[in-house]
């Protein structure tokens, strides 16, 4: 017979400070939506995809001492049994209490479930049962079962015990104080599990990330098949597990115990992998897409403020079987309560008509959204699941209120740390961290010259979004702590920095740079939000999502090179170029020269599959070897949070605040785009040093700065007003565009100013200065110099430094000869040698030879002091 379900579904929840306020919320709208269903006598579900909870404020404050009470008062209201009074704080407690406040039946494995360690996770999810009376009762666990179908936990001792691979009624994962040995002993995770509603039978599998071990701490446990995203080969694992369901304990089809009715909550972070499995499989009917925080509505969904929907609610496509599918997907953060509400036929295949865009979609649990649901009566009187998660929200305000009280600077802007634009283009607040990070590793080492760190590991903005028009404003402020608005705190930091990753210093060269910058941008694309996407300081660089990806195999060694990173330049603190490193795809200059930068742990250790411990050398962990504390305290030195935190003390506090913007992906200058922008790195201003060898340099353009050193040098400044110099060797220096200076220093040089109005000195040696089109200005210095003046108005500077110089296209009425060192016009004269004039001082020697030019013509008035 046909059977009613109501599935409602949520991922990410990433329990952050901002679920303070948005977890009673979620509870009264899931409460009021099951109430709903239940007056019409629909079957309801409540599932999560994973992530439920992240290291954080919010997190670590479940395990401050203060929360103990409310934990036991909670767990003795929620079995009915006073006798609980042992019940133990725990970061991530809270976390799994509130989901067990709300009822749920089941949750994919995230990759968030790990970051705290496997045994976080397992000290979470897991029970601490010490004897056989109530008062050995110190934590209960996680009242709902984890499920992955592929992952393998069975060499990791945390967690192998609370695994199972039988398929078992979800209420054989909780543990109550009615049965201690029983409590004990139920697991918490296995691959799939059976929801009874009604008489029916709902099968659930879980699904996990295949990129799950390089991204967060898995220890032991592995992923089954392959470390990569691919879907063929986790459909291979599924459908076994999905087929044990269909086909029931007596694996005997069209018996009492097959399922017919198959949900698929997956963590699989790009809603785009979703989309490509569910025609891999047979015997699905929804699937829940996790990590991805993708919302999914219908137009008559209400959003919150500053929301849009990224697709419509639900997706319909078909299995394997060719039967219909549903994948839905709703933002995370406790933000969207998603609801299904479908028909499946006698068959337990879905009936999409039945889908009513009025009842299914995303319900924001924004106050709004509480209030449309529950109009006069009180969501969060005594007893509703709303008051059960405000009793243990309200104790966590408490000691994250204290931490926001703690400040470091301010910003009179927005700071963009949402996921969406952390993990796919240049943001301010990713400028910000990353610069700060490098500013502390400077201060230990100033040879550092660049920042690298990944996107995924900015979790929160800072600052605040107007509820009615949706405008990005910076933090608003504090009565309860006395924070300003704009002021950044010690919350707002633990908040956006959750991981609180230490740094670590590394060396590579040129060519390993741009190979690690092709790994940060080669998951990028298609709508995905890859974690490893970098945000970067001290150097700016720009890519094209439309080549050639570049691949490693498990060694970190290149199966195939990546052709993406296009341009690539580290940045003084001016914003110039200081060393180019890729034009057009191609590294210039010596790909070998050594870089000096500043990472995190995480990504030299491999995380996010970088393959710093390949590319990277001489490894300093700033963690383990910084001492001094430093003006802020509330971090370790040497983390990411405390160089946040320094950083703003030192530039952005009691003065000027941080007022970068945040600038759409089509205006970003350090980070690049080229499917949005044009690429205009080989354009930037440069400021690069030579070497001792032969330079060649090529600016753009941008007012750009060379500095020859040692070495037959050819310098060429392009556009801008630039500033080059030879220094020794016999040197080539061209500014061509713009107003330029150029000097050569020692050696025979040949200057060429090219158009605009330069400033030509060549210093020491036999040189060839010639000024091009416009106004400029021509000094030999010492040595016997060639001068050409070339269009308009020059000026020919005459020196006594020992030197023959020859002027050969002066004109009177356009050019001047420059008096310089005290030099006046009568201490000079002048004799004729056919068509030249030879000018010397009087009673001293031969300053210079004017071709083309007659004593006469070389009164006063062409003489100009310089």
């Amino acid at each position: 017979m046909a059977f009613n379900l109501q599935l409602l579904h949520t991922s990410d929840l990433e329990g952050g400070v901002d679920a303070i306020t948005s977890a009673p919320n979620f509870a009264a709208v899931v409460e009021a939506l099951e109430s709903d269903a239940a007056n019409q006598a629909i079957a309801s579900i409540l599932i999560s995809s994973g992530d439920n909870y992240l290291p954080g404020p919010f997190f670590s404050a479940a395990g401050d001492r203060a929360l103990r009470d409310p934990l036991q008062s909670f767990y003795q209201d929620f079995f009915n049994e006073s006798g609980l009074d042992n019940i133990r704080e725990g970061s991530g407690r809270i976390d799994i209490s509130i989901m067990n406040a709300l009822g749920f039946d089941a949750s994919a494995v995230g990759n968030h479930e790990f970051d705290a360690g496997t045994t976080a996770f397992a000290d979470i999810v897991g029970t601490d049962i010490r004897g056989d009376d109530l008062d050995d009762v110190r934590w209960l666990g996680a009242q709902f079962p984890y499920l992955s179908a592929n992952l393998d936990f069975s060499l990791e001792d945390d967690l192998s015990g609370l695994f199972t691979s039988n398929i078992l009624p979800n209420t054989a994962f909780q543990s109550t104080p009615d049965d201690l040995t029983a409590a004990g002993n139920a697991p918490k995770i296995a691959p799939a599990t059976v929801i009874e509603r009604g008489g029916e039978r709902i099968g659930v599998v879980g699904a996990t990330t295949q990129i799950v071990e390089s991204i967060t701490s898995t220890g032991n446990v592995t992923v089954n098949g392959v470390s990569e995203n691919n879907m063929a080969v986790l459909a291979g694992f599924l459908q076994p597990v999905i087929n044990d369901l269909i086909n029931g304990d007596d694996n005997i089809v069209g018996t009492a115990d097959d399922v017919n009715k198959i949900i698929l909550t997956t963590h699989l972070q790009q809603i785009a992998l979703e989309q490509e499995l569910a025609p891999l499989l047979t015997g699905v009917d929804i699937i829940i897409a996790g990590g991805s925080d993708v919302l999914l509505a219908d137009s008559t969904d209400r959003l919150r403020a500053g929301d849009t929907a990224n697709g419509s609610y639900p997706i319909i496509t078909a299995g394997g079987d060719a039967n219909p599918v549903a994948i839905v997907s709703t933002d995370g953060q406790y933000n969207y309560v998603g609801r299904l509400v479908v028909t499946f036929n006698d068959n337990g295949v879905i009936d999409t008509t039945s889908i009513d865009a009025n009842v299914s979609g995303a319900y924001a649990t924004d106050d709004q959204g509480v209030s449309a649901l529950w109009g006069a009566a009180d969501p969060f009187a005594a007893g509703t699941k709303g008051a059960q998660v405000q009793s243990l929200v309200t104790p966590v305000q408490d000691i994250v209120t204290a931490r926001d009280g703690v400040t470091f600077g301010s910003s009179d802007v927005y700071l963009e740390g949402r996921r969406s634009f952390v993990r796919t283009e240049e943001t301010n607040l990713g400028n910000l961290t990353a610069d700060a990070n490098l500013f502390v590793a400077q201060q230990f080492d100033p040879t550092v010259q660049i920042s690298i760190k990944n996107g995924g590991g900015i979790r929160a903005e800072i600052g605040a979004i107007d509820g009615t028009t949706g405008e990005l404003l910076p933090t608003e402020a504090n009565s309860l702590s006395g924070k300003q608005a704009g002021q950044i705190s010690q919350l707002d930091i633990e908040g956006t920095l959750r991981f609180n990753n230490e740094l670590t210093l590394l060396t590579v060269t040129a060519e390993e740079l741009k190979n690690l910058l092709e790994h940060g941008v080669a998951a990028s694309g298609d709508g995905n939000t890859p974690g490893q996407f970098p945000q970067v300081g001290g150097l700016t660089f720009s890519f094209d999502i439309s080549q050639q990806a570049i691949e490693f195999d498990d060694d970190g060694n290149i199966t195939t090179p990546g052709s993406r990173v296009r341009s690539l330049g580290i940045t003084n603190d001016e914003g110039q170029i200081v060393d180019l490193i890729v034009r057009d795809g191609v590294v210039v200059g010596d790909p070998n020269r050594e870089i000096r930068l500043v990472t995190l742990d995480f990504l030299a250790d491999g995380g996010d599959s970088y393959p710093f411990d390949v590319f990277g050398e001489n490894r300093v962990d700033l963690a383990s070897t910084l001492t001094d504390p430093g003006a802020a305290t509330s971090a370790d030195p040497g983390t990411e949070q405390d160089a946040l935190a320094e950083f703003l003390l030192t530039n952005f506090n009691g003065g000027t605040p941080f007022s970068a913007a945040e600038t759409p992906a089509s205006e970003d200058s350090r980070i690049q785009n080229l499917t949005l922008r044009a690429d205009d790195i080989p354009d930037n201003g440069f400021s690069i040093p030579g070497t001792n060898g032969r330079d060649r340099f090529t600016g753009g353009d941008g007012d750009d700065e060379f500095l020859g050193r040692n070495g037959n040098d050819n310098l060429r400044g392009q556009g801008g007003d630039d500033l080059i110099a030879g220094n020794r060797g016999n040197d080539r220096l061209f500014g061509q565009d713009g107003d330029d200076t150029l000097s050569g220093g020692g050696g025979r040089d040949r200057l060429d100013g090219g158009n605009g109005s330069d400033d030509l000195s060549g210093d020491g040696g036999r040189d060839r200065l010639n000024g091009g089109n416009g106004r400029d200005t021509l000094t030999g210095g010492r040595g016997s110099d060639v001068y050409i003046g070339g269009r308009s108005a020059d000026i020919f500077v005459l020196e006594d430094l020992g030197g023959r110089d020859l002027i050969r296209d002066f004109g009177t009425g356009n050019d001047r000869l420059g008096l310089s060192d005290g030099i006046s016009f009568s201490d000079l004269e002048f004799v004729q040698a056919g068509n030249s004039v030879q000018v010397s001082l009087v009673g001293g020697g031969l300053l210079a030879i004017i071709r083309s030019t007659a004593v006469e013509e070389l009164t006063s008035d062409v003489f100009t002091s310089v």
